[in-house]
């Protein structure tokens, strides 16, 4: 069994499909795959423009929607432990030479480290230059080693259409 959280970027990239509806059904149906979130996720959803529309519907509501019927109640909790996780991932990122603000990439960091401590196997994330970046994934490495975590493998939204396709 597949234990995944999805960035807050994948759920749009999941509505803007064409084929969205058959992507989440096979989501939805998917027995070797469980799809996490974290109230990070769902505060950043929410914070969508309630003016902006897709197609015809509220793209804030279809966000959290979409979100509600993906996660139901696989919802992690957040925790201090996970909160002085993406602290050390921040420090130790900076220390590499990253140039990101904390506040650029706190949730980000965040997210990982809710991944890492619940023991979560995938991190879906289109987010190339803070998420998954190269330092970013350093700073991981040398966190989650100290901490004895396991490192979530990082994929896109393309890949995760692959792994319901199965």
């Amino acid at each position: 069994m597949k234990r995944v959280i999805l960035d807050t970027n994948i759920y749009g990239e999941l509505l803007m499909d064409v084929h969205h509806e058959l992507h989440i059904s096979l989501m939805l149906r998917s027995p070797h795959i469980v799809l996490y979130g974290c109230p990070l996720i769902r505060r950043e959803l929410r914070s969508t423009s309630k003016l902006k529309l897709l197609g015809d519907h509220n793209l804030r509501i279809r966000l959290l929607e979409l979100y509600d019927l993906l996660v139901k109640d696989h919802q992690l909790p957040e925790t201090v432990k996970i909160a002085e996780t993406a602290l050390n991932y921040f420090t130790v990122y900076r220390e590499l030479g990253g140039t990101k603000s904390k506040d650029e990439i706190e949730s980000d960091f965040l997210i990982v480290a809710a991944a890492s401590i619940n023991n979560l196997d995938v991190v879906v994330s289109e987010d190339e230059s803070t998420l998954r970046s190269e330092l970013a994934r350093k700073a991981y490495l040398i966190v989650n080693g100290v901490q004895k975590l396991r490192n979530p493998e990082f994929i896109g939204y393309e890949n995760l259409k692959r792994l319901f396709s199965v």
